[in-house]
């Protein structure tokens, strides 16, 4: 009986490595293609200026935990830029972003990168080409 136990855990932790590759490989596609029009959630950020798109459900428990920083830092810089799944489904999938929280870096109206999972400061920071040791 153990193991039938062991062989079904190693079974879905390989089909959950999967589709973590899986969403990755997704999020990558998205990469040196034309970001889709986003104006809606541009406010005052310039088209042609570096943009950092933090994808987040309100339903989604890492997004819960990490909305907080994001607030903080968008104070700071306008160009971190909040859009809700749920509201915005068709810019999400522009972005070929399959989960939240994602995050996508646009350059010159080019996605540059997509990174899926949650992000500490530093790195969010790193996104924006800010230096993370200035704070």
């Amino acid at each position: 009986m153990n193991s039938v136990m062991l062989f079904l855990v190693a079974v879905i932790a390989l089909l959950f490595g999967a589709a973590q590759l899986g969403m990755r490989r997704l999020g990558h596609r998205a990469e040196g293609r034309a970001a889709p029009d986003t104006h809606a959630f541009d406010g005052d950020v310039r088209p042609q200026s570096l943009r950092v798109y933090y994808f987040y459900a309100p339903h989604c428990g890492p997004c819960r935990s990490m909305t907080p920083l994001i607030d903080e830092l968008r104070a700071s810089y306008p160009n971190l830029i909040k859009v809700d799944v749920s509201h915005a489904p068709e810019v999400a999938q522009g972005f070929y972003v399959v989960a939240t929280p994602s995050f996508a870096v646009v350059d010159r109206g080019v996605i540059q990168r997509v990174f899926l999972g949650v992000s500490n400061k530093s790195k969010i920071l790193r996104m924006l080409r800010v230096d993370a040791n200035a704070d």
